[in-house]
């Protein structure tokens, strides 16, 4: 990857990534026990458990969290080996993620908009610590599949959907590795 893609090739990217989200929000709103999903009723028009909304949601998560993190690629690889300037603009993202989506589950919180119901490691009352472990997880992820999504100048919109299926993957892969570490096998 030479340098940062547009922001638009990421939103697309974002967006693709957001419709193959609404597999793992099923998965924590029905497969999960500790730390259960709960849209609140969800009185909006809703996609599996998912409101209508939440692939919008995911796809600026991506933009807001993938795109400095390939920015800051670009900039340190001027200065270091590529491959140490992934690790470190990864560990970044990953960092940013967390913090990012702490922030984004309270204020869901507040707004009524979701919750989770009791898990063994929670974050005050309104999340369960693996959402954003596993949200750390996940964005160790991005650079690797940036890469390949965009390094596909010739056929840009099956590279996206692609790059959402892989990212799509690598959500789940996250959020089930952190449920795993935090929660699996205990009691809330």
């Amino acid at each position: 990857m030479e340098g940062a893609p547009s922001s638009q090739a990421c939103c697309a990217w974002g967006s693709s990534r957001g419709l193959f989200e609404l597999i793992v929000d099923w998965w924590l709103v029905h497969g999960v026990t500790n730390g259960r999903l709960d849209y609140r009723g969800a009185r909006d028009v809703v996609l599996l458990a998912s409101p209508i909304w939440m692939p919008l949601a995911w796809a600026c998560v991506i933009v807001e969290l993938g795109y400095p993190a390939l920015r800051i690629f670009a900039l340190l690889r001027k200065h270091m080996s590529p491959s140490r300037a992934a690790i470190l603009a990864s560990i970044v993202a990953a960092a940013g993620a967390a913090i990012t989506v702490g922030f984004y589950e309270y204020f869901a919180y507040l707004a009524g908009w979701w919750q989770y119901a009791p898990a063994h490691f929670m974050i005050g009352a309104y999340c369960a610590l693996f959402i954003p472990v596993g949200e750390a997880f996940m964005f160790l992820a991005i650079l690797p599949v940036a890469a390949r999504t965009f390094a596909r100048d010739d056929r840009p919109v099956a590279s996206a959907i692609e790059g959402g299926a892989m990212f799509g993957v690598a959500i789940f892969a996250g959020y089930a590795l952190a449920y795993a570490l935090l929660e699996l096998g205990r009691a809330p």
